[in-house]
């Protein structure tokens, strides 16, 4: 039976200090509807053993999104493969021929030529909405018969491939007040300012784009019983939203969990903490400036959960020689504790190792996100990288000691390991 009334000193005066930095650095009331803001138990009150099975689970998916890293490098090769240009035009010379391609005239500053344009939805209704004030609204979408009273307004279109690569698109329409900070280089600051510690989720639908920037209590803690206790700080979001095509500004906003009861129950809030149109002409700088700021509040958090990383394999002959990254994956795949369907054992190392190279170190996750990134990236026809694999290694994770034994010589040197 759970004892509710065993407080962990340790877990206590975590839990106040998360309490403090969410409230104080983050602005966030945390609440529940089933309890307002308090916790349903002292701060430092042990999870039960569902609390403790939840926990785990919500830290193994975590693990499982991409890093900040990889995140965004992906969704900066994403937007660069859509092969965006901007151009000047002049309203007035917009048309639509008769297979509902927009036609304009050349680049105003380049003279260059502009391919017909196949507009997107929001395109479209980017170029309806500069419409005179007297063209009723039903008729807007009639470019052709307002767009000659625009003569010599200057618009910036924005232009990308289709989906399908076989035309090009009209995917906005904006003033000479518009400011671009596209996704690629907002994906390129969130890549450096924020802790490599933290995951990201990306939504982006061509049209509007979120990013959420995710820390995750380990529930881990050499100090304490092995997962974290009530009032502690659960999962922290920071999401960025942003539109490029003129319909949204750029908004950074934070979402706080804290652990309420030993069930794992939660209390949440969130709140905005900077937005900017894009029609200021330092955006850039403030927005990096913002991500800095923000950056350097996540990073406490990421570094006081870091220390909860600092834990290492040991050669089991001995119980006090530490083992490297390296050595320690080597021994993981000897023993059969790392396995790759269709794989032999040293291709099983060749991935793992090429793996662990690019993200290197020693701690015990080190190692677990080295077999995590093997999985992601094994060539495999089946999706092991969700189930056996990744289910090892965050067991791993959460072992309390972390012994692994030898390799015999003569199979080292069979695998060519010596």
């Amino acid at each position: 039976m759970l004892n509710t009334t065993t407080i962990d000193t340790a877990a206590a005066a975590r839990a106040d200090r998360d309490h403090a930095a969410i409230l104080g650095q983050l602005g966030i009331t945390t609440r529940s509807h089933l309890s307002g803001t308090e916790t349903a138990f002292a701060h430092g009150t042990p999870l039960c053993d569902i609390g403790i099975k939840l926990a785990k689970r919500d830290r193994a998916a975590f693990l499982r999104l991409p890093t900040v890293e990889d995140g965004m490098a992906e969704l900066r090769a994403q937007v660069q493969r859509e092969q965006r240009a901007d151009h000047w035009i002049d309203l007035g010379g917009v048309s639509v021929d008769y297979t509902g391609r927009v036609v304009t005239e050349r680049d105003l500053d380049t003279g260059t030529g502009i391919d017909r344009l196949v507009p997107s939805e929001t395109g479209w209704a980017r170029l309806a909405s500069f419409a005179p004030t007297g063209v009723a609204p039903a008729l807007r979408t009639n470019i052709n018969a307002w767009a000659g009273k625009r003569r010599g307004d200057r618009v910036r279109i924005r232009i990308r491939d289709t989906e399908d690569r076989a035309a090009r698109e009209l995917f906005a329409v904006v003033g000479t007040g518009y400011v671009p900070y596209d996704l690629d280089a907002i994906a390129a600051d969130v890549a450096e300012l924020l802790p490599a510690d933290a995951r990201v989720r990306v939504r982006y639908d061509r049209q509007r784009a979120r990013i959420d920037a995710v820390l995750c209590n380990p529930h881990h803690f050499p100090d304490s019983t092995g997962a974290a206790g009530v009032g502690e700080a659960h999962r922290l979001a920071l999401r960025i939203t942003t539109a490029d095509d003129g319909t949204g500004g750029f908004r950074l906003r934070w979402a706080a969990e804290r652990i309420r009861c030993v069930n794992l129950t939660l209390l949440r809030g969130s709140r905005t903490v900077f937005s900017a149109r894009h029609t200021r002409e330092d955006l850039a700088d403030m927005v990096r400036d913002a991500l800095a700021a923000q950056g350097e509040v996540m990073e406490g958090f990421a570094a006081a959960w870091r220390a909860a990383w600092a834990s290492y394999y040991v050669d089991q002959s001995t119980r006090d020689g530490r083992l490297d990254g390296e050595e320690a994956l080597r021994r993981m795949v000897f023993h059969g504790l790392i396995r790759i369907p269709g794989l032999r054992k040293p291709d099983v190392w060749d991935a793992v190792k090429a793996a662990w190279e690019a993200e290197p170190g020693h701690s015990v996750a080190h190692v677990h996100n080295a077999i995590t990134r093997a999985a992601h990236q094994a060539p495999t026809e089946r999706s092991w990288a969700d189930d056996e694999l990744e289910e090892m290694a965050s067991s791993a994770l959460y072992q309390r000691v972390h012994v692994l034994a030898e390799i015999p010589e003569e199979d080292r040197a069979n695998l060519g390991w010596s």
